[in-house]
């Protein structure tokens, strides 16, 4: 007859039936939860502000450099605004501001140029967050400016 049971040499310990958390280890995670959840949400929320005003800034940049390709050719204010308009068309409230338009027969020594500008407003309440932190002003809205300079082709 062969013994059946733990091989010779190996012992087996009884464990007692394990909790998965003791009383006092639910409060500690309460805790440390509540001490977290702020920063984690600071930093997502700033993500989220963050990757739309850089999207903005991106098509701001775009919308100046189309501007300005019509400054260079000598088109009127109302055109280059009518295209800032059209190439920032999900950026309501875009400003563009013709500081030097090229005049016919000004060739390449003059230069055109257009300022476009749109404020960005924060979707998230990261302003209320930074305010409880002792910050001020990074809710507020922020003015995104865009430059763009070509020589005139007139």
């Amino acid at each position: 007859m062969t013994r059946r049971g733990p091989k010779k040499g190996l012992q087996t310990t009884k464990r007692p039936p394990s909790r998965s958390r003791k009383a006092s280890d639910r409060g500690s995670v309460v805790v440390e939860f509540a001490l977290v959840v702020p920063v984690l949400l600071l930093i997502v929320f700033g993500i989220i502000d963050f990757g739309r005003a850089l999207n903005a800034q991106i098509v701001l940049t775009g919308a100046a450099g189309d501007a300005v390709r019509l400054a260079a050719l000598g088109y009127p204010d109302a055109a280059i605004q009518a295209r800032v308009a059209a190439a920032a068309p999900d950026l309501s409230g875009v400003t563009a501001t013709v500081v030097a338009n090229c005049p016919p027969g000004a060739g390449p020594s003059a230069n055109a140029q257009v300022n476009v500008s749109y404020t960005f407003s924060f979707i998230t309440p990261i302003g209320a967050i930074a305010g409880l932190l002792g910050g001020s002003g990074l809710g507020a809205p922020v003015v995104l400016t865009a430059q763009g300079v070509m020589p005139c082709e007139t």
